[in-house]
């Protein structure tokens, strides 16, 4: 966590700090939490709580009268801590990751999955993150040549979102090879030859 990171506060836990964040819509896809060990582990402890008994069901960042209001989906959330701080004036500060378990396992069955994006790294190939998630859940194989006209024709026809809501620090997609459009359309670029097999 850089000093020069703006933080969001928890309206929830205001003890707690995030320093970046992916949306879809209004649903969380990844949060970067920082905080001392017993609020980190309070905050796990709301996420697994039934409703009925004081459970949490999403988040309210708060950061310079600004308010961002998130639900989490508590089906497919996956935690990840890590102890960076240990000596500091506020005590021993973990690192806590929210996400989507679909930003690191897709979901082969349904063929969908997020990709999100370091924006601060520029050794990272975007695009060849992407074109690996998109080989991983592609019905059929994918050859290297067919990689812009394929990912074209998925932004065309919606298999591939960009998410708006995000931080100044990272980006993502959401990826749907589903539908019945997407595997029509690719079908036939290699039936008319446009996708060559060599």
């Amino acid at each position: 966590m850089s000093p020069a990171t703006p933080l969001w506060r928890l309206e929830e836990a205001p003890e707690l700090f995030l320093d970046s964040y992916v949306a879809d819509g209004d649903r969380a896809v990844f949060l970067s939490l920082w905080g001392r060990d017993t609020a980190i582990h309070e905050l796990m402890a709301k996420l697994t709580l039934p409703i009925a008994e004081g459970g949490w069901t999403g988040v309210t960042l708060q950061r310079d009268g600004q308010s961002v209001a998130l639900q989490l989906d508590r089906e497919r959330l996956a935690k990840r801590t890590t102890r960076t701080y240990r000596q500091t004036r506020f005590g021993s500060l973990l690192n806590l990751w929210l996400f989507d378990q679909r930003c690191q396992d897709p979901d082969r069955a349904n063929r969908q999955c997020y990709a999100i994006f370091n924006e601060c790294d520029s050794r990272q190939d975007k695009s060849a993150m992407l074109w690996s998630r998109l080989r991983d859940l592609a019905a059929f194989p994918l050859l290297d040549p067919w990689r812009p006209t394929v990912i074209q024709l998925l932004l065309e026809h919606g298999a591939i979102r960009m998410l708006d809501r995000t931080s100044e620090r990272l980006s993502g997609v959401w990826i749907d090879l589903s539908l019945a459009s997407v595997q029509d359309a690719i079908g036939q670029l290699i039936h008319s030859g446009d996708l060559a097999m060599q």
